[in-house]
């Protein structure tokens, strides 16, 4: 028993001691903001400073730029005047002759006075000066709140003021005349036409009137004004003429001083 107790001490001693790993512990994660619970990560969180709103400015009102005169009281009619001779001068005949009862082709009219419009409203504010007929007889111009013409498109929608005044009226005429207001939609259509048709005009009169200076689609585009002008040395043929035709129209005092309460 010695022998063999012995022998599996020897056994025992030659095997190599067995090394033991130790695994490092895992640290526990750090808490953050966002793992900390809802009611302190609400109570951390600095209150709201609400942001005091600036007054507004006050709005100025736009008057017209230095270094113009407004246009007199004589300007603007006479401006009109010519303005209407040209453009809608043809309604008149036409209108007396269907008046009259008279029975004729009034195609001719119409296309003539179509081309007179387009002439007046659309050529001579593009290729002469931003200025219709009645701008270079009544020595006047359109200016914007930066001394600038406006843009051509004003001239046009400003003039065509007229055609909406006549047709509104027609329209309304025709229909309370034949007394079919109520019988079909094609008359009540052909009367509410008639009507929106006035109300552009019917505002414009009605800024004029208050303000004195702006209107309706003087407003709309920021602010136009009719100022006086001189005779310019640029105007050759056709549009010297029409400066002769000015220098008649001062002479006889219908560019007067007076300044205009429009």
């Amino acid at each position: 028993m010695g022998l063999l107790e012995k022998a599996s001490n020897l056994e025992a001693d030659e095997k190599e001691p067995e090394t033991k790993v130790i695994k490092p512990k895992k640290e526990a994660p750090k808490e953050t903001p966002a793992t900390q619970p809802k009611k302190a990560a609400k109570a951390a969180k600095k209150p709201k400073v609400k942001k005091e709103r600036k007054p507004r400015a006050p709005r100025v009102k736009k008057v017209i730029p230095e270094g113009f005169e407004s246009a007199t009281r004589g300007q603007r009619i006479t401006r009109r005047i010519f303005d209407f001779a040209v453009s809608y001068g043809w309604t008149v005949p036409l209108l007396a002759i269907s008046a009259w009862g008279s029975y004729f082709n009034p195609t001719i009219f119409v296309i003539l006075g179509i081309g007179l419009i387009c002439f007046n409203l659309g050529f001579m504010p593009t290729y002469a000066g931003k200025r219709t007929v009645g701008n270079w007889i009544s020595r006047t111009r359109y200016i914007n709140s930066r001394g600038e013409p406006p843009l051509a498109i004003y001239l046009a929608i400003k003039g065509l003021t007229t055609i909406f005044v006549l047709f509104g009226i027609f329209s309304i005429l025709v229909v309370t005349a034949s007394g079919s207001l109520g019988e079909g939609t094609g008359q009540q259509i052909f009367y509410a036409i008639g009507f929106l048709c006035l109300i552009p005009p019917l505002i414009d009169y009605i800024m004029y009137r208050i303000r004195g200076d702006l209107g309706l689609w003087d407003t709309v585009f920021g602010g136009v004004w009719l100022v006086r002008t001189s005779k310019t040395s640029e105007a050759k043929g056709w549009l010297k003429r029409l400066e002769s035709v000015s220098d008649w129209t001062a002479s006889k005092g219908f560019l007067d001083e007076q300044e205009s309460t429009d």
